[in-house]
This record gives structure tokens, C-alpha cells and sequence, in this order.
């Protein structure tokens, strides 16, 4: 009877701009917690890559799992509650099987990605021995068309699931759906991304020009806002747009169909 109800509202593209501002808000009222589990989830991350050969099943597995928690932390913050361990795993427990599934579904899609990418782009030959900015920075490019999809595939779906108790199938077509209704604010929601994680800062580098030691300490300063104030920000983001997309009873519900 949940998911009837259930609709995935149409925003207009400048929401994803707030989806940005309010996940800084959320970060602002807890900067640690939302820090902590945003680089909790990173290390995490990184970890299980370092495992040979199941590294990337593990990261790809817990993956759901992982977000699911750095979601429950912003909504603690957002309904202004105490942090808990019960608050945090809330959701975990009853749909972990569905969330492992959905891992799977990840990896299959990460897989695919990696598949395309060879054969459309094969690497060039002594790549890892002279890996320069400049091909990390093409093959960044290059993924990036291939991962966008797949990073929208599993925007919304470990919420749905962790939330709604949603089965697989029904949690992928729900996200699906509300990914496109919502293009224009993904968008936006992107573009804000972009501009305050790479033209911000490359902008400021510019200004500040030079190679001497002052340059250097800017930018490493920078790294450091990055890292431990856009990306919680952005972490939190995610939760913001679930509320907006997903929010209950903010309007009246759709009649039903006479079917």
C-alpha cells in the first residue's frame, strides 16, 4: 500500500541547484558527522578495491549499503534527531538482501562500463608506465558519458529500497522514472557539481598563478575544502533530492484510475 502512494514528483531544473544548497546546510549543522561518513564510505571504498581479485565485487556490493548509511545520517540531521547506531543502519536490516542484489546489479553495470570503454578506447601500450595527468584526465572523459548513466541507474534506488521496503525490480523502475522526469534539475544539479568542484578551483589556481610556495599552499588548502566540505555536501545532496523527489503527503495524491 506504501509505494501507491508514492509518486516522483516533477521539480523544475533550478531544484538541482537546491539540492546542492541544502545538502551544504545539512553538512553545516553537523560538519563531523556528515564528514566522518562521508569519509568513512571513501576509505571503506578504497579498502575493499585493495582486496585481489573480489576487491571490486566487494566495492560494488557494499556500495548500497554504504550510501544507505550516509543517507540515514542526513536524514537524522534533517529531522533534527540524536545520532545513533539504530538511526543509521535504519532500513539496512529488513532490505539487506534486496540491497546486496541491487550491488550485484551495480557490478553488472560497472562491468558493462569497463567492456565499452576497452573496446571503444583500447589502451594505449606502456600506459601504466607513463599514466600522466593528461591520460587520466582522457580516460576520465572518455568514462564519463559511459558512467552517467550508471551513476543515475542507482541515484534513487537504495533509498526506495531502505525506505519503502521496494523489491529490485520495482525500486530500479521507480529511480529510472524519477531520473527522467527530473532531467533538467540533474542537470543543474551537475553543472553546480562541476562548477564548484573543478571551476571554482581551477578558476582560483589561475588567479593566484605562480609555482611558489604560497600557490601551493592555496591549493592544497583547496583539496582540503574539496574533499572535506563539497564532498560531504554533495553526499548529504543526495538525500535532499530523494526528500524532494520522493517527499510523502507534501501534495495530494493523483486520483486513482478506475481500472
Amino acid at each position: 500500500a506504501m509505494a501507491v502512494s508514492l509518486q516522483a514528483r516533477t521539480l523544475p531544473a533550478l531544484a538541482g541547484w537546491s539540492w546542492i544548497s541544502g545538502g551544504f546546510a545539512l553538512f553545516r549543522r553537523n560538519p563531523p558527522l556528515m564528514t566522518a561518513l562521508t569519509m568513512t564510505y571513501l576509505l571503506v571504498m578504497v579498502f575493499l578495491n585493495i582486496v585481489p581479485l573480489l576487491g571490486p565485487v566487494l566495492v560494488a556490493v557494499c556500495l548500497p549499503v554504504m550510501s544507505v548509511i550516509v543517507f540515514n545520517g542526513a536524514r537524522i540531521l534533517d529531522e533534527k534527531r540524536d545520532i545513533d547506531a539504530a538511526g543509521l543502519k535504519q532500513g539496512l536490516m529488513a532490505n539487506a538482501r534486496t540491497l546486496v542484489q541491487l550491488g550485484f546489479v551495480h557490478l553488472g553495470g560497472s562491468l558493462v562500463v569497463v567492456l565499452i570503454h576497452t573496446l571503444i578506447f583500447q589502451m594505449p601500450e606502456g600506459a601504466a608506465v607513463d599514466a600522466d595527468e593528461e591520460l587520466f584526465m582522457r580516460t576520465l572523459m572518455q568514462l564519463l558519458p559511459l558512467v552517467l548513466p550508471l551513476i543515475l541507474i542507482m541515484w534513487f534506488p537504495p533509498y526506495l529500497i531502505a525506505t519503502q521496503n521496494m523489491p529490485l525490480g520495482k525500486s530500479l523502475f521507480f529511480g529510472a522514472v524519477a531520473v527522467l522526469r527530473n532531467a533538467g534539475a540533474f542537470i543543474v544539479y551537475f553543472a553546480g557539481a562541476a562548477l564548484l568542484g573543478v571551476g571554482l578551483p581551477m578558476l582560483v589556481v589561475q588567479v593566484l598563478g605562480g609555482d611558489g610556495s604560497l600557490a601551493s599552499a592555496l591549493r592544497f588548502l583547496l583539496r582540503i575544502a574539496l574533499l572535506f566540505v563539497l564532498v560531504p555536501t554533495l553526499a548529504a545532496s543526495l538525500y535532499v533530492s530523494f526528500r524532494q523527489v520522493f517527499a510523502p503527503g507534501e501534495e495530494p495524491a493523483p486520483e486513482p484510475a478506475d481500472e
